[in-house]
């Protein structure tokens, strides 16, 4: 099981396109896969919720949490918000894919690089819950 530490940073690689989870710099809103680097826009605080059921994900850069856009459907948007929103973390349920699967709390919605590709600017999205690697995520902790 891999262990994730309250109020530490991480970057977040996709397993199947090697991207990262990435705070677009054009807009300082929307989430894409990009080629890793060590920016803060790509530096991910997890906080554990107070019930310690669920975390919320913090960017080092804006101080804005990974949340969705609307209400949460099959291809909707990745996107910071003000808020913070709640996601479930479980281990990878694959066995060509390790690291982790980042999940709406409550739902079957996936954190999902948009079919994997791996150029940069691809949109990061949620999608109900399949066995892909583009819902599969490396955890690297930051300094």
């Amino acid at each position: 099981m891999i262990r994730i530490e309250n109020q530490h940073t991480y970057s977040l690689k996709n397993s199947y396109g090697s991207t990262a989870v990435d705070l677009s710099g054009g807009d300082n809103y929307s989430i894409i896969g990009y080629h890793p680097h060590d920016g803060s826009n790509q530096a991910w605080i997890f906080q554990q919720d107070g019930d310690q059921n669920g975390w919320f994900i913090k960017s080092l850069r804006s101080g804005k949490y990974l949340g969705v856009e609307g209400c949460p459907n099959d291809g909707s948007a990745v996107v910071v918000v003000s808020n913070p929103f709640k996601w479930d973390v479980k281990d990878s349920d694959l066995e060509n894919a390790k690291g982790i699967r980042i999940l709406v709390h409550g739902t079957n919605f996936s954190l999902d690089l948009d079919y994997g590709n791996s150029a940069n600017h691809t949109k990061v999205q949620i999608w109900g819950s399949w066995p892909g690697a583009n819902q599969i995520w490396g955890l690297v902790e930051r300094q």
